[in-house]
């Protein structure tokens, strides 16, 4: 008896399931196809195996769901569309083995649930040849550490040298700071950590609102419009957009204004090389440089940060600030605009984060001014005008994807905190990490919004080129230079 399966990936899961990386992830939209592709990646990997000694191709896979009654709701119940008892193998309700057999291929799915003692200890002890995590935002990372010592352990080397094995997890969108939103975004574990990085392969799927969704094919009409009815932002952003969901930790700042889909370009941003560089700076031992251009469209591109724990700003110039400009700006006018609290000596130096600048940067003609005001309420104004305006139906500040730091802030980590008495949240941000690359970015902000380069008494509009004969664009003070 033949038997054949037809199946087309959608765009991003096709891309998903070529990777031959050991940890891919994929998130995306209720709906979108997710858990499918992965079955289907199990079989294909399985029929991959290189035969044993006995001409067999034998793997092990475990499928694995965070409680019992999802695991037979969901999972499983797609699984089993697809590997048809009595077709592609026979299941086992008592074990909850899958035993899939076609062909030259004998492998055993164990399907396995977390919602024990006993059923954690039971997974931890297997040996396997892949793992299948389905939301996987629910699965805590102490058991995908352990189950990934587990993998590859089946079949035995001396038997099937080599193969490939690996993890694949499915999930919709977790947590903004979650551990799992750490590992998508390819960020440290552990704070301060940079060797804490889990190494994965991670795909988005687009929304299901979008010219690009995904699977909407095999979804009943109006799926996802009907589906976004009667339901909360969040809701909607996390289950039909494809977004992360809000942190509870605190209120991100820019949470209504910033889209990380819209304003993080996928690729690198192109660098005018004569159009001036506006580098927003925040002072004090958590130094932070942020690295915008305006330009002649009026867009404005952020292209470059910097920002180190523990420095002052004499070395955080000299180690961090000055690379960046001698690789990616050496021909550009520099305009350095900061805090105004920057301009008071610092007590370990006797000198300012102003004078440091000037000084460091002097033979580069840098102009070093302070900010028109360090208000909070005015600079986070500030970007969310730039965030806010969509000129020509595209976004006014786009951000290149190096800028994690920047973006980081922007998404959820720059936050109003909760009033732990009231509940209420703060008015004023709370200091951490990222607020210093957020406060670098408003001082820049401030700045490209007033439309001067010099506001004492020069006034030129940025991102207007008044020279004729392609002359490059200088700061009025610095014309014939």
């Amino acid at each position: 008896m033949t038997h054949e399966i037809k199946y087309v990936a959608p765009p991003t899961v096709s891309k998903f399931m070529r990777s031959d990386a050991f940890m891919r992830v994929i998130s995306g939209p209720l709906g979108s196809g997710k858990t499918t592709g992965c079955v289907i990646e199990i079989m294909r990997r399985c029929a991959q195996m290189p035969p044993g000694k006995d001409g067999i191709r034998r793997s092990r896979w475990a499928v694995i769901r965070n409680t019992r009654a999802q695991l037979k709701d969901t999972v499983l119940k797609s699984a089993l569309e697809w590997w048809t008892p009595g077709i592609l193998g026979r299941w086992k309700e008592s074990e909850m083995i899958f035993h899939m057999e076609f062909n030259d291929v004998r492998a055993e799915i164990l399907f396995r649930a977390l919602d024990s003692p006993e059923d954690v200890q039971r997974v931890l002890s297997l040996e396997i040849s892949g793992c299948f995590v389905e939301e996987a935002r629910e699965i805590n990372l102490d058991i995908i550490l352990a189950l990934q010592g587990r993998i590859g352990r089946y079949p035995r080397r001396e038997d099937v040298p080599a193969y490939w094995s690996g993890m694949i997890c499915s999930t919709n969108p977790p947590e903004v700071d979650s551990t799992w939103f750490s590992i998508i975004e390819h960020l440290p574990l552990e704070e301060n950590n940079p060797d804490s990085v889990m190494i994965c392969e991670s795909w988005k799927q687009p929304s299901g609102l979008s010219p690009e969704a995904e699977n909407v094919e095999y979804l009943r009409p109006n799926y996802y419009s009907d589906l976004a009815k009667g339901k909360t932002k969040a809701w909607v952003d996390t289950y039909v957009h494809g977004l992360y969901s809000p942190t509870q930790s605190g209120k991100p700042v820019y949470h209504q204004v910033f889209r990380q889909d819209r304003h993080v370009s996928l690729t690198p941003l192109k660098i005018d090389p004569i159009l001036p560089v506006v580098i927003g700076f925040d002072t004090g031992l958590t130094p932070a440089a942020v690295f915008k251009q305006m330009g002649l469209d009026g867009r404005i591109r952020v292209l470059r940060e910097a920002h180190v724990f523990d420095m002052g700003m004499k070395r955080f110039a000299q180690l961090y600030i000055r690379p960046i400009i001698k690789n990616f700006f050496p021909g550009n006018p520099l305009i350095f605009i900061g805090d105004p609290a920057g301009k008071r000596r610092a007590d370990s130096d006797e000198s300012s984060a102003f004078k440091v600048l000037k000084e460091a940067f002097e033979a580069d003609d840098a102009i070093v001014k302070a900010a028109s005001t360090n208000d909070p309420r005015v600079r986070i104004q500030a970007t969310e005008q730039m965030l806010s305006q969509y000129p020509d139906g595209e976004p006014l500040m786009v951000i290149d994807p190096s800028c994690k730091w920047y973006i980081e802030a922007l998404r959820s980590k720059y936050r109003f905190p909760k009033i732990k008495s009231t509940g209420d949240y703060s008015e004023n941000p709370e200091k951490g990490p990222h607020s210093h690359s957020a406060e670098a970015g408003q001082y820049c902000d401030l700045y490209l919004l007033s439309g001067k380069y010099d506001p004492d008494d020069h006034v030129r509009p940025i991102g207007h080129n008044p020279l004729s004969n392609n002359q490059p664009y200088r700061p009025a003070q610095r014309e014939g230079y």
